[in-house]
C-alpha cells in the first residue's frame, strides 16, 4: 500500500476515531472507505487505556476496510493534544567562503538546503521529546529575504526559517502500539491542525494570512498561516466533550443524552436563544422527566465556549507574526458545527469568521460536508500533496526494529484469522 496511490488517514480523538480510505486517481481524491466509532481510552488526545483504544481503533478500520472492500496495511495517523509544542528557529551555512574568487557566489544544491534545514534544527530538546514536523517558512540568501524555494539561485550564505513542531515521545508511542495491535504498520505521525489546514483553507487564505481553530473532543488545535508558512501551533485543553460535561452536570442527566441535546438543540449564544421552544430531558436512573427552554441550554452552553475563545485568543497572541490576517478565524472540528457559534466568536476575536468544511475530495455528502471529519480527510490530503516535498517533512517510521516489524506482522495473522 505504501507504493500505491492508496492513502489510510486515521483521526484518533478524545470522543471519536475517524478512519478515511482515499486513492488518488486521475489527479481526483476520492474516498473508498469510511470508519467511525466511539473513542474510548482516551484523554485529551492521551491514551489511557491501551485495550480500549485498540478496541475503538479496529472497530472504525474494519468499518472503513468493509466500505472500501480492501485490508489495511498501514495508515497516517493525526496526532494531537496539549504536550505538542511548536517553536520558530532558524540556521544558517556559507555556500562559498570566497567572494573574491567568485563574486555571485556558488549554486545553491538540494544538499544545501538540507544542511541547512538540519542546522536549524539545532535545538536542545530533553530525551522525552522529539521533533515531529519541520515546517519551513522562509529561505534567506545573502541579503535576499522571503525565498520559498532556493534551489538553483546563486550567493554565498543561505538561512532557512523553520517552525519546528515537537511532541512527548511516550505518547506517539503508546498510539503507535495500538495501531500496531491492529495490525496496521504506522507510515507516519502527522499533526492534526496542520492536517485540517490541507482540507479546509485554500491556497489564498494560507498566502494571506489566516488562523484556524479546530474544535476537537478533548483539545482545541491552532494553527496560524501567512504568505504560505506556519507562524504557530498551539493547543488548549478544552473542546466539545467539556460542554457536553457541563450540560450533564447542570441538568443532572447523562452524557448520553447531553451529546445529543448539545448537538441536536445547542446554541452557540445566549442572546439568540428563543426562551418559548421547549425541549424535553428524559429522566434517567428513575429521576422525572424534565422540560427546559433553548435559552436555558445556551446559558450552560456559552460561557464554555468564551472559555475556549478566550484561550485561543491567548494561544494566538504568543505568536511572534503582528500582521494582519485578511482571512481571519476559520473554525472546525465537531465543535464548530454549533448553531451561531460564528455570532460568539466574532465577538471575541474581532476578526471575520467562517466555519471551515473539507474541499478537493469526492464522497459521501454527509463525511466531505461535515467539520467532524476535517482531520482525516486532511490526513489523506496532506499526505498527497506532501509525499515528496523537500520542506515539510514527515517523521516516517524508517527506523523500526526487527522486533516491531514482526510484531505488527503477527497482529496482522491475527487480524486475519480473526
Amino acid at each position: 500500500m505504501k507504493d500505491s496511490k492508496i492513502i489510510t488517514g486515521i483521526d484518533i480523538g478524545t470522543t471519536k476515531i475517524a478512519i478515511i480510505i482515499a486513492e488518488k486517481k486521475d489527479g481526483i481524491l476520492n474516498i473508498l472507505g469510511f470508519g467511525k466509532s466511539n473513542s474510548h481510552g482516551l484523554n485529551k488526545g492521551i491514551v489511557v487505556d491501551i485495550e480500549k483504544t485498540t478496541s475503538s481503533i479496529n472497530k472504525a478500520i474494519k468499518e472503513a476496510e468493509k466500505q472500501a472492500g480492501i485490508e489495511v496495511e498501514s495508515a497516517y495517523v493525526g496526532l494531537t493534544g496539549e504536550h505538542i509544542k511548536g517553536i520558530n528557529c532558524s540556521g544558517a551555512i556559507s555556500i562559498s567562503s570566497n567572494e573574491y574568487k567568485n563574486p555571485a557566489g556558488e549554486q545553491i544544491e538540494q544538499k544545501d538546503i538540507d544542511k541547512v534545514l538540519e542546522h536549524s534544527q539545532a535545538i536542545n530538546l530533553s530525551p522525552d521529546r522529539k521533533i515531529l514536523h519541520i515546517l519551513s517558512r522562509e529561505f534567506k540568501v545573502d541579503e535576499k529575504r522571503g525565498i520559498k524555494n532556493p534551489l538553483g539561485l546563486s550567493g554565498h550564505r543561505l538561512e532557512a526559517n523553520v517552525h519546528l513542531v515537537t511532541i512527548q515521545r511516550n505518547i506517539e508511542k503508546d498510539l503507535e502500539t495500538c495501531i500496531e495491535q491492529c495490525g496496521i504498520d504506522v507510515d507516519g505521525f502527522i499533526l492534526e491542525p496542520l492536517a485540517s489546514s490541507s482540507s479546509v483553507l485554500d491556497d489564498n487564505e494560507k498566502k494571506l494570512g489566516s488562523i484556524l481553530i479546530d474544535i476537537g473532543g478533548g483539545t482545541s488545535d491552532i494553527i496560524i498561516h501567512h504568505n504560505d508558512s506556519i507562524m504557530h501551533t498551539g493547543a488548549i485543553p478544552l473542546g466539545g466533550e467539556n460542554i457536553t460535561k457541563d450540560i450533564a452536570f447542570g441538568l443532572q442527566t447523562s452524557l448520553e443524552q447531553a451529546e445529543i441535546l448539545k448537538c441536536k438543540y445547542g446554541i452557540a449564544k445566549e442572546s439568540l436563544a428563543n426562551s418559548d421552544n421547549k425541549i424535553k430531558i428524559l429522566g434517567t436512573n428513575g429521576r422525572e422527566d424534565q422540560e427546559i427552554s433553548e435559552k436555558d441550554l445556551a446559558t450552560i452552553i456559552q460561557p464554555r465556549l468564551i472559555e475556549i475563545f478566550t484561550l485561543s485568543k491567548n494561544e494566538i497572541n504568543k505568536s511572534e507574526f503582528k500582521g494582519d490576517f485578511t482571512f481571519g478565524i476559520i473554525l472546525t472540528g465537531g465543535g464548530s458545527a454549533m448553531k451561531n457559534i460564528s455570532d460568539l466568536a466574532s465577538e471575541i476575536f474581532k476578526m471575520p469568521i467562517k466555519t471551515g468544511i473539507p474541499d478537493s475530495i469526492n464522497g459521501k455528502i454527509e463525511i466531505i460536508n461535515n467539520p467532524r471529519f476535517s482531520t482525516a480527510i486532511g490526513i489523506v490530503q496532506y499526505v498527497i500533496n506532501n509525499r515528496n516535498s523537500l520542506y515539510e517533512k514527515i517523521n516516517l517510521k524508517k527506523d523500526k526494529t526487527i522486533y516491531s516489524l514482526i510484531k505488527t506482522k503477527f497482529n496482522q495473522i491475527i487480524k486475519y484469522f480473526n
